[in-house]
């Protein structure tokens, strides 16, 4: 008896716990269209599908301005009036129609309806679009997820509004993460587009104020084409999330969003961004690192040609070779092969044999889906190759320059007479030649294709099996790539970092969510000693990124004269390991910048040959990290004499 009325006063507990929560989630709506959602960590303002109050209860933190004047906060759609021209916005005012409805308590839908008429081509256009808000009882996130209908539709959006320049920034995972404020400049002042997959990384927007912030993400697994827009006006800001339709477009009529889905914290940014990275972890399942990998320290871009075996062993006494990765651009003769065929130069074969037998890991370059547009077998992929989603011309690189000689043509990858091809030569190389990793250049280009599905797939989709079969068919190869995103993070284990010249405010957020699988390293990195300025740009990006030391070095030379003092400073910096910040900044790195100066006076001679000779058979001073001084120390010595 005792234990039957235990178990009523639980059920009764419970029901109270459940009752309470729903009380604590609430939906107001009136026949406005106007929604007040509120939950124990925020409360929600929207009009017109844009978010006009936002208050985080968690810190007493508000983030917007009362309304005034126009939103920056965009709400429509976006048509392409005529076939081959750019779209069209149309966004919701107070000019539309409204009709509201409640489905649930906790989920309501908001019509907005407007017709339009183009008399110059004679279409007319009736719109509507549905806003769903609701609130997820589970996680308290708040949750909208749009519905249009029109004629040659583009895209369906919804924004935030009116939001505080003073209170609140963005941080973004583009770019390689950066943060965006009033403070950031544009090439169209107060304006910018971040589009995704691209230059928008991870479907996340993190708003971080002083205590806290919210964020907007979504956790689509299709890959669906989004975008990111910040307007900037005198006091306030707005930011609109996009969803976009596969072109092309002519046979769109309707279009229905992802979910997007927005939340308070308290904390720093990366209390959201953690919980972006364990859904990306979940949802994609990305390849672990291998350990020769995870070890790393230094990526060197060796020369372009002549791939010449000595300068390995010059290189041998300046880095420690176990942990350096040799990437590889001129190990193929194009005036033999043209992409998708890449024929070794004659001394491949040795170069990779020096190479290994030293330690190094040694990765080449090929484009991921590149063929020039003079192969013999551009004829049969042209009718693949990628088109701009509007305008529906033909992508690529350099194709209109008729003073160069490699134009590449972009194939889509989801055609699988291509994938067969590249991964076929692939299989062959890396039965020929034991490469440790390739590097799939352009390889997060993916487009929003106007040919449309190609063998029933994305490009998207084309991509990520690219990925795969070409890791299938080179069993513990290494994938890198330039750049990182969520179609590609999960199948490739190192990444160029771009440094942009325009993101002079950079984030750590990209490495954040993507290097515990995909390392990123330098993108052709100037060397410090012929081109400071420049180098002094990517390194205060790539300290802030964590990226992975990387240099440039043409020609042995390099490794000899001793006015390439930051050059080979840098890589005695790394091999004695030096803090990762010191390696980067070559200035607090000077202590250690003249290979064989033993004494530290300054200049190697003599005193430093003799220092060396007597130490035989200790530890120190041990110059190529082997850990005992001997003839290999005194030979590094006496090349810099």
């Amino acid at each position: 008896m005792r234990k039957f009325w235990a178990k009523c006063i639980y059920i009764l507990i419970l029901q109270f716990i459940l009752v309470a929560t729903a009380l604590a989630n609430t939906l107001v709506l009136s026949e406005q269209g106007e929604v007040l959602a509120e939950t124990d960590r925020y409360q929600v303002r929207l009009r017109n599908g844009v978010l006009v109050h936002f208050h985080n209860k968690l810190t007493k933190e508000t983030y917007t301005l009362p309304p005034q004047g126009r939103s920056n906060g965009w709400s429509g759609l976006s048509i392409q009036h005529e076939e081959g021209q750019d779209d069209h916005s149309e966004l919701i005012d107070d000019t539309w129609e409204v009709e509201s409805k409640r489905l649930s308590p906790l989920s309501v839908e908001i019509a907005y309806h407007s017709d339009y008429s183009n008399y110059r081509s004679g279409f007319r256009f009736d719109k509507t679009v549905r806003i769903r808000i609701s609130i997820d009882a589970d996680t308290r996130d708040l949750v909208i997820q749009q519905h249009g209908i029109s004629k040659h539709i583009i895209s369906v959006l919804w924004g935030c509004g009116y939001l505080n320049s003073q209170q609140v920034e963005i941080i973004l995972p583009a770019h390689g993460g950066r943060v965006v404020n009033d403070a950031t400049e544009f090439n169209r002042k107060g304006f910018s587009e971040f589009a995704y997959p691209g230059k928008w990384e991870a479907q996340l927007a993190i708003l971080q104020g002083e205590h806290g912030g919210f964020f907007v993400r979504s956790a689509d697994t299709t890959f669906r084409f989004k975008a990111a827009y910040y307007v900037r006006s005198a006091e306030h800001f707005g930011i609109s999330f996009r969803t976009d339709n596969f072109a092309p477009f002519r046979d769109k009529d309707e279009i229905t969003s992802v979910e997007w889905r927005l939340n308070a914290y308290r904390g720093d940014w990366q209390v959201p961004a953690e919980i972006h990275r364990n859904w990306m972890e979940t949802a994609f399942k990305p390849r672990q690192l291998p350990t020769w990998v995870k070890d790393l320290e230094l990526v060197i871009y060796a020369p372009y040609a002549p791939l010449d075996p000595s300068i390995l062993s010059l290189l041998a006494e300046h880095v420690n070779p176990s942990t350096t990765l040799l990437y590889i651009i001129g190990w193929y003769d194009p005036t033999m092969g043209l992409e998708p065929d890449y024929p070794p130069v004659p001394e491949f074969g040795n170069y990779l044999k020096a190479a290994h037998r030293y330690g190094f890991r040694v990765m080449p370059r090929i484009t991921f889906h590149g063929c020039s547009p003079n192969s013999p077998l551009y004829p049969e992929f042209e009718k693949y190759q990628l088109r701009h989603p509007t305008r529906e011309h033909k992508l690529g690189y350099e194709l209109n320059n008729p003073t160069y000689d490699y134009p590449t043509a972009y194939i889509n990858p989801a055609a699988k007479a291509f994938r067969n091809y590249l991964v076929e030569q692939m299989k062959t190389l890396y039965e020929t030649y034991p490469i440790d990793a390739l590097h799939l250049d352009i390889n997060t280009s993916v487009d929003n294709d106007a040919n449309g599905l190609i063998d029933g797939l994305t490009a998207a989709e084309g991509n990520v099996l690219l990925h795969q079969e070409l890791a299938e068919a080179m069993p513990g190869i290494v994938l890198g790539g330039e750049g990182v995103h969520e179609v590609t993070f999960f199948n490739t284990n190192l990444a160029q970092q771009p440094r942009r010249s325009y993101n002079k405010q950079p984030h750590p957020i990209s490495s954040f969510l993507f290097s515990t699988w995909t390392i990123p390293y330098g993108f052709h990195v100037p060397n410090p000693d012929g081109e400071p300025e420049l180098y002094q740009n990517f390194q205060e990006a790539y300290t802030v990124w964590n990226v992975l030391p990387t240099i440039r070095i043409r020609a042995p030379w390099m490794l000899r004269e001793p006015h390439m003092v930051k050059t080979q400073g840098f890589l005695k910096s790394v091999r004695i390991g030096q803090t990762w910040e010191q390696t980067w900044n070559i200035d607090v790195a000077m202590d250690v910048n003249i290979v064989g100066d033993v004494n530290a006076d300054g200049v190697v001679n003599v005193l430093d040959l003799v220092i060396v000779a007597n130490a035989f058979g200790e530890a120190e001073p041990d110059l190529n990290g082997d850990g005992v001084v001997n003839i290999q120390d005194l030979v590094i010595v006496a090349n810099n004499f």
